[in-house]
């Protein structure tokens, strides 16, 4: 039994002897009789306040109820001494009982603080921030960042930079780093195994690239990504060889060998030169020599010129000179008689002017169409197919026409006089380049008198630079020769110029 009921019925005892005391002659014949109606009668609505007034008189007088003090003190203050709650009237009444503070206020119960604020409960910051859902495991993750930077090297001599020196690391390391970018007339070349990023080119031009660099923090699935970074690319021209005749010969000498030296700055340098360039050829196979004095012999009597040439990496320069060779004594020899014109290889009217007129073009087949395959050096099985087409854009190309494909009536004169031997080329041979340079490989970048001969031959403008129009002619004729169109004139594809 617990102490606030137990001094509940103490009290209703001490309240029964005080009703029994009070009410003589009232319930005489039973004596027990009046504990019970005494506290059921102060319940009762219909018992006037006035008539209990006997009963606080002998209330004090009876021993019992002093007998009962030490219910009081057993009591505690604050839930009310048996005094207040023995009157009838003080009990029963919802405060005396219990007021529902005494009872169990809702903080008593449990005010939503005491079962649980939201704080408490678990705020969003408890169940997960938006940094806690990224990492679940609570690792802290910094991703890695890169630096943007300009890099300028000299054309002809390759830069290499290693990518990952421009990386700076968060909590990970580095995975992989990523290259991409339009890099213009750059050559880029990038191993992801070290990271090396080498640059190349042949002349001066400028180009960008963006790197991105992933790195893995451990203990977290994701790889880290950083910012982009630029790099601004620039290529500046190779400065070109200094070079002067220290000797050459007289301006006119009898003698049939001509000896010449020629000054060259410090460095390493490649020599060559070409003796009587027919003035209106676009190439000539160059003679490379050793050092840079050298003879020639076996000349003519008559006028003879020369052009030496100096390459160093993508620099080159040049020189020319000019001399007769004359006889001593000697009368001058007869005029050679005029040869008769030879016939012509072809005949403009090898192809009826009504089918020029309309256009010989991909799908037409027949005579005619062998016929212009002969010409622009694809095989001639009579069927304008996409090799042949290419091989007519390369044509027009180096005639300087409209590179549509089509044979049309100005496309057909320019064919008809090349098969007439009346356009002013030098014959190509296998040693028209050097077998060094064919066995590294001519590539977009170079330039020189070997480019010139490959352009000749390929229908691009013989300028002596592989910029990306002759690397695209190159890779149309490798196409239509059936080889890897790589763009790079390399031992087969220079071993099929030769023997187209």
């Amino acid at each position: 039994m617990s102490a606030p009921r137990a001094r509940r019925l103490v009290a209703a005892g001490v309240i029964a002897t005080v009703l029994t005391a009070g009410s003589v002659g009232a319930a005489a014949a039973t004596p027990e009789g009046p504990v019970e109606t005494g506290v059921e009668a102060s319940a009762g609505p219909e018992t006037p306040v006035e008539e209990q007034a006997p009963v606080d008189a002998p209330a004090e007088e009876e021993a019992p109820v002093e007998d009962a003090a030490p219910v009081e003190d057993a009591a505690p203050v604050d839930e009310g001494t048996p005094v207040d709650e023995g009157t009838p009237s003080d009990e029963g009444t919802p405060v005396d009982e219990g007021t529902p503070s005494d009872e169990g206020t809702p903080a008593d119960e449990g005010t939503p603080a005491d079962e649980g604020t939201p704080a408490d409960e678990g705020t969003p910051a408890d169940e997960g921030t938006p940094a806690d859902e990224d990492d679940p495991d609570g690792v802290e993750v910094v991703p890695p960042s890169v630096q943007d930077k300009k890099l300028t090297f000299t054309a002809g001599e390759p830069l290499t930079i290693d990518l990952a020196e421009l990386v700076t690391l968060g909590t990970g390391a580095l995975e992989s780093i990523d290259v991409y970018g339009p890099a213009g007339d750059i050559q880029v070349g990038f191993d992801p195994e070290t990271n090396i990023l080498t640059l190349s080119a042949w002349e001066g031009g400028t180009g960008t690239l963006h790197y991105v660099a992933y790195a893995r923090t451990e203990g977290v699935e994701e790889l880290q990504e950083s910012n982009e970074g630029t790099l601004s690319l620039e290529a500046v021209d190779a400065p070109k060889p200094q070079i002067s005749w220290a000797a050459t010969p007289a301006a006119s000498t009898t003698s049939t060998t001509a000896r010449f030296t020629v000054n060259v700055d410090e460095g390493d340098y490649a020599l060559g030169y070409v003796v009587d360039l027919h003035p209106e050829a676009q190439s000539a196979s160059p003679v490379m020599v050793e050092g840079n004095t050298f003879e020639v012999t076996g000349l003519s009597v008559g006028r003879h010129t020369i052009r030496v040439v100096v390459e160093r990496g993508a620099g080159w320069s040049a020189l020319d000179y000019a001399w007769d060779v004359v006889a001593v004594g000697a009368p001058a020899a007869p005029a050679a008689p005029v040869a008769a014109p030879a016939a012509p290889v072809l005949s403009p009217d090898a192809i009826p002017a009504s089918v020029v007129r309309a256009g010989l073009r991909r799908g037409a087949v027949g005579e005619s169409v062998a016929i212009i395959q002969r010409v622009v050096g694809v095989e001639a099985d009579g069927r304008f197919g996409a090799a042949t087409r290419a091989a007519v854009i390369a044509f027009q190309r180096a005639h300087g026409l409209v590179p549509d494909g089509i044979v049309g009536p100005l496309t057909w004169a320019a064919i008809v006089d090349a098969a007439n031997g009346k356009s002013a080329s030098a014959p190509v041979t296998a040693t028209s380049i050097p077998a060094a340079q064919i066995a590294r490989g001519i590539s977009r970048g170079a330039v020189g008198s070997s480019v010139s001969v490959i352009q000749r031959i390929v229908g691009a403008n013989p300028d002596g630079r592989f910029g990306p129009r002759t690397q695209a002619a190159v890779r149309a004729w490798q196409r239509s020769h059936g080889l890897v169109a790589d763009g790079i004139v390399g031992r087969l594809t220079w071993a099929a110029m030769v023997a187209r």
